[in-house]
């Protein structure tokens, strides 16, 4: 029993180990897939009706293993990737007009980059598969494992085919576009043989009786015309009458898909409550409700919903519009309710106001409020959202203006934004932090991040600081890289019950991540996101720029089968860098994962210098290729010192600005003639003691007083040397 548990174990360590795991990684130009082979086997890459197929040349094809390749990588240009488990071919299907472009990085290991735009001219890898597999079950395959939706729009896709010779009379001019052959032109371009084509072709159609064939001559009489101006021969500059010229907006009153605006007499607020004081409005909003036999007037309902809006009491407009049934009543009341939770700040799924963003009403303002986003296009009017906004009571201004100019930030209204800041502040009681907060916004979205900052700071400083305000000053002091006072994490941490479960809940967790490591609390700002599985990327950010060295190096040095978070290129480019600085070459490639010669150059200096550091000179020499920066040549020059081709190595040190570097190569050549006139100080020196001239010959005493000079001068030059040699460390 022992000896055939150990035979069946000794039979699954192969198969466990045939197992290629396939990684993804997204860069702006292409994304990269890699393969990891279990063996050095070779393989190919050709086209399929789909995209292209991969497979190896083993006898016993490899399974796949995809389970990380959607973690990096969008579907914008990879729209699936299959294995087949009995042929062994890995199937890619494109969602671009892109190719692929194979490398093999080292043995084992196959790059698949998936780049923008044609193939370049002649490439092999644009021949169709030629693997295990039938092209046409391919075919069959990827369409199987397509959803269905993007297998429809893929065979839509396909050029139609039509049959020209259906048509009546085809086969004639078939056969006489046969016989019309123009002459090739040779040398200077000449138009006669294009008039004799044109001749030839219109003596046929006055042949057939298709063209009327008369000399020129005067004009024949024709008779003075007696109609008024006919619609078809205006020739207008601006617009006609049903026609719209310029932004494809829908005509006044009416919806983008044909339905009717809201009226502005339903949505007049200036005129319910026409600045009467708010006592007044109230005593009025609770009075006359019920009638005779305590029953529910409908108008006075009506009336009060209309007051407790005009006031900005849109839970109170709601409650009093449940007094009577929505179905009973004319459709105004339906409007009010959805009006009620918008002034709240609440979101109404149900409201009349969608798809009314394109109107020239106060609609569009009330749809605009509906939206979490505005769209981009010309069917949003935004003139018409903001000028109704500037025409609403002052204290709706305020409690709605923050959010809509947010809107429009977001949007790319920046000038509109400013129109509704300047409404809210010149609101009676409107705030310094309430402006200061929406200047910062807007310079937020406009990249003007010191701005910014001084305007978050002042939101701040001005009275209770608002979750909105703490979050603007995070961020800005965030794209800036610069220190954060740690009682803006203190002050973000007392809110998080508050927001917990809102929508501003993922924002304000961020921002306290963020703050934590501004603060220089690293450690506490990974163990949050740790505990409570926050995905914050920007954190990484933070730390490659701020992080003291050792809560960096804690962080960043990778366990040997741990994969990287996913950030941005440029973020993992800076803690490689960081890493190399610090001498941990291993674990800068994990953060860089493959690069090839084709990659950008900040990204190939990096990777070599961590190559030379892992001792790999050759491979350092391959990253830097034709790169000739002062920096590349300094590094080439110490790959080929490590190399020990001293000669190349100083003509680099030379190339790159260093020549004592250069300099202190002229001995490992024992050129010490040239030493000695090339070199510095010291080593030119010490250079001239193995140069010493012959003496001429004179006597015993002539001889040892010159030997004792030239000791006493080869000692001098040897202590002056060595005094330049800084001592080793204990």
């Amino acid at each position: 029993m022992i000896r055939l548990l150990l035979l069946l174990l000794m039979m699954a360590v192969p198969a466990a180990g045939e197992t290629a795991r396939v990684f993804s990684g997204e860069h702006e130009d292409f994304t990269r897939l890699v393969v990891e082979l279990p063996q050095a086997n070779g393989w190919t890459v050709g086209r399929t009706p789909m995209g292209y197929a991969f497979a190896t040349n083993a006898a016993t094809p490899p399974g796949f293993d995809l389970s990380r390749v959607w973690d990096r990588i969008p579907r914008t240009r990879l729209q699936a990737l299959r294995s087949d488990p009995e042929t062994g071919v890995l199937q890619l299907t494109l969602a671009c007009p892109c190719h692929v472009f194979p490398f093999e990085y080292r043995p084992g290991m196959v790059v698949l980059d998936i780049k923008d735009g044609p193939p370049p001219p002649g490439s092999s890898f644009e021949m169709a598969f030629s693997g295990m597999v039938d092209p046409g079950l391919l075919a069959a395959a990827e369409e199987a494992a397509l959803p269905p939706n993007l297998a429809q729009s893929k065979a839509d896709a396909l050029p139609a085919t039509y049959d020209w010779l259906a048509r009546p009379g085809a086969e004639t001019m078939i056969g006489a576009a046969e016989t019309a052959t123009l002459p090739k032109l040779r040398g200077a371009v000449s138009l006669q043989p294009l008039r004799d084509e044109l001749l030839e072709q219109i003596s046929r159609g006055a042949t057939i009786g298709v063209v009327d064939m008369a000399l020129p001559g005067p004009a024949p009489d024709v008779p003075e015309s007696t109609a008024k101006i006919l619609p078809w021969t205006q020739i207008r500059i601006g617009e006609m009458p049903g026609m719209i010229v310029g932004e494809n907006r829908p005509p006044e009153g009416m919806t983008a898909e044909g339905g009717s605006c809201i009226p502005d007499a339903t949505l007049n607020l200036a005129d319910w409550g026409l600045d009467r004081p708010a006592i007044d409005l109230l005593s009025e909003a609770r009075s006359g409700l019920y009638g005779e036999f305590d029953r529910v007037e409908a108008a006075a309902v009506l009336q009060s919903v209309r007051l407790h809006l005009y006031l900005g009491f849109g839970a109170e407009a709601a409650q009093i519009a449940t007094l009577i049934d929505t179905g009973t009543v004319s459709g105004d009341l339906p409007i009010y309710v959805s009006m009620a939770r918008l002034i709240d700040g609440e979101t109404d799924p149900s409201t009349p106001f969608i798809g009314m963003l394109a109107c020239d009403g106060a609609a569009a303002l009330w749809s605009a409020l509906a939206q979490d986003r505005l769209p981009p296009g010309p069917l949003v009017n935004v003139a018409a959202i903001v000028r109704n906004f500037v025409a609403l009571p002052s204290h709706l201004r305020r409690q709605l203006g923050p959010g809509l100019a947010e809107k429009l930030l977001q949007r790319g209204d920046a000038d509109f934004a400013r129109i509704v800041r300047d409404a809210i502040q010149r609101s009676p009681d409107s705030t310094v932090a309430e402006v200061a907060l929406l200047d910062a916004k807007a310079e937020l979205q406009a990249d003007r991040n010191d701005s910014a900052r001084d305007f978050a700071e002042t939101s701040v400083a001005e009275g209770n600081p608002s979750v909105e305000a703490l979050l603007a000053l995070v961020e800005a002091h965030f794209r800036n890289a610069e220190p954060l006072s740690p009682e803006i994490a203190t002050a973000l941490l007392a809110f998080q019950r508050e927001v917990a479960g809102g929508p501003k809940a993922p924002a304000l967790q961020r921002a306290l991540v963020l703050a934590l490591a501004l603060s220089d609390q690293t450690p506490a700002a990974f163990a949050l996101v740790e505990d409570a599985g926050l995905d914050v990327p920007d954190l990484w950010q933070v730390a490659a720029q701020r992080a003291n060295d050792d809560d960096f190096l804690r962080e960043a040095v990778l366990a040997p089968n741990q994969q990287p978070p996913l950030v941005k290129t440029e973020v993992a480019l800076a803690v490689a860098t960081r890493l190399v600085g610090h001498g941990f070459p291993d674990a800068a490639l994990a953060w860089l994962g493959p690069v090839a010669a084709t990659d950008p150059d900040p990204a190939r200096r990096v990777a070599a210098e961590a190559e030379l550091l892992r001792g790999d000179a050759r491979a350092t020499l391959a990253l830097l290729g034709a790169l000739d920066a002062p920096e590349d040549q300094a590094l080439r020059a110490r790959a080929l010192v490590q190399l020990g081709r001293i000669e190349p190595a100083r003509l680099a040190y030379e190339a790159a600005g260093l020549p004592e570097e250069a300099a202190r190569l002229l001995p490992w050549e024992a050129d010490w003639s040239r030493l000695q006139d090339e070199g510095s100080a010291p080593w030119s020196a010490a250079a001239g003691v193995a140069t010493v001239p012959p003496r001429d010959e004179t006597g015993p005493l002539a001889r040892g007083a010159a030997l004792v000079e030239e000791s006493a001068a080869a000692r001098a030059a040897l202590d002056a040397l060595l005094s330049t040699v800084q001592a080793p460390s204990p």
